[in-house]
């Protein structure tokens, strides 16, 4: 039988049976849905992580108080305090490579009160230099000043969430607020970063003169971290190993003895970062995969019945001289018609969604060639699997056979 003669056979088989045709493109609809949607927000969110490394800087380098500890996981067992201001003078002083260094300290959770209203976020102790090196100024108000810092001012600044959770529509500027019990007057609003590469909320900080956080709220003389921005013509993996250099001759770390600091380099967040969303996109795909398995196994379903309820048609048409290949064509064909129509759909309803998810979430979507292409050939693919064994036990049966039935 001819192809064109073939296709017109499992197009007129498809629309006298409408319902169960209508069935079995409902589970391929939901399973194609599903994927678009999920690898359209498993490309967005690992485009929105790779922004973040960007943002972080490839001139830039991260030192860590503590040594072997997971970049961005908690310290465990207590604060460490083996890097000082000390420390960042003298990486500044003795590496030719350093444009500008940022040192910080933090405290993870604080109450922060305005009046009768109350919020949670991390208080940052931070430097001037943070502007420059980090990228990140106030978008209303002034930063803060070296007289802040000589002076161990109580001025802080906000970030646009803190803003909202506190002040709703006020202008924060001027107004005090309480960090956990020291009054502080704010002095500018942050500039909005969304989130981290870690998922965090960049937005939900305080952040005042590091000389204040040391003396007046932690008490302590250690830091947390320093940021270091690095000339554009220097080599970033050379500056790295002159810095460890310099803090284990400052630390006495014997030959032999781990560090008790560490280095973060532009690599190693590119690299983390791209762990987190190939892991979290692989998992979302799997997902997506399940359900259109799923699909596929309602398809084969649907069409093994149709094959026993179609019996008298196969045996007039084997009676009047169809073979055997054109009834496991005419299957095969009804089978991937049926889910490459569900897999189109899937996909316009799969970006609609996605797209309606972004703006009723924030949620980032990617909308990609790829996953188009993956969503058809699979669609195809999943028509071809569940059609071969309805298609060949339709073929195997005899004319008389089928007629009694």
């Amino acid at each position: 039988m001819k192809p064109s003669r073939l296709i017109k056979t499992a197009c007129r088989g498809l629309g006298r049976n409408r319902q169960r045709t209508f069935l079995m493109m409902a589970g391929i609809i939901i399973g194609i849905t599903a994927l678009t949607i999920i690898v359209s927000a498993g490309l967005g969110a690992q485009k929105r992580v790779m922004d973040r490394v960007k943002k972080f800087g490839f001139e830039s380098l991260m030192v860590f108080a503590g040594g072997g500890r997971e970049l961005g996981q908690p310290l465990s067992g207590g604060p460490v305090t083996t890097l000082t201001l000390r420390d960042a003078d003298a990486i500044q002083r003795e590496v030719r490579a350093v444009k500008g260094f940022a040192p910080f300290n933090r405290l993870p959770n604080a109450e922060i009160k305005f009046r009768d209203q109350s919020t949670t976020a991390p208080v940052f102790g931070i430097t001037p230099s943070w502007a420059q090196v980090w990228d990140w100024d106030v978008q209303s108000g002034d930063f803060i000043s070296e007289n802040d810092m000589a002076e161990r001012r109580r001025v802080c600044l906000v970030g646009p969430t803190v803003v909202r959770d506190l002040f709703g529509g006020e202008n924060p500027v001027g107004r005090q607020i309480r960090v956990g019990n020291v009054y502080f007057q704010v002095k500018g609003v942050m500039e909005a970063k969304g989130t981290s590469a870690g998922g965090g909320d960049m937005d939900n900080r305080v952040n005042i003169p590091l000389t204040t956080y040391l003396r007046r709220v932690a008490n302590v003389d250690y830091l947390f971290g320093i940021k270091i921005l690095l000339s554009p013509e220097s080599d970033v993996n050379q500056a790295a190993a002159n810095i460890r250099a310099i803090l284990r001759e400052r630390h006495r770390i014997s030959r032999g003895i781990p560090d008790d600091f560490r280095v973060v380099a532009p690599e190693e967040v590119t690299e983390m970062a791209a762990k987190i969303a190939g892991t979290f996109s692989i998992f979302l795909v799997l997902v997506g995969g399940i359900s259109l398995i799923a699909g596929g196994v309602v398809v084969a379903n649907i069409m093994l019945i149709s094959v026993s309820e179609r019996k008298k048609e196969i045996g007039l048409r084997k009676a009047l001289g169809a073979r055997s290949k054109d009834i496991t064509w005419q299957f095969l064909l009804e089978a991937v018609a049926v889910t490459l129509a569900g897999g189109v759909v899937g996909i316009l309803l799969g970006g609609v969604s996605a797209h309606v998810l972004q703006m009723l979430s924030g949620i980032p979507v990617v909308i990609s060639w790829q996953g188009i292409l993956l969503g058809v050939f699979l669609s195809s693919l999943v028509g071809i699997a569940a059609g071969v064994q309805p298609a060949g036990q339709a073929a195997k049966l005899q004319p008389v056979e089928a007629m009694r039935s």
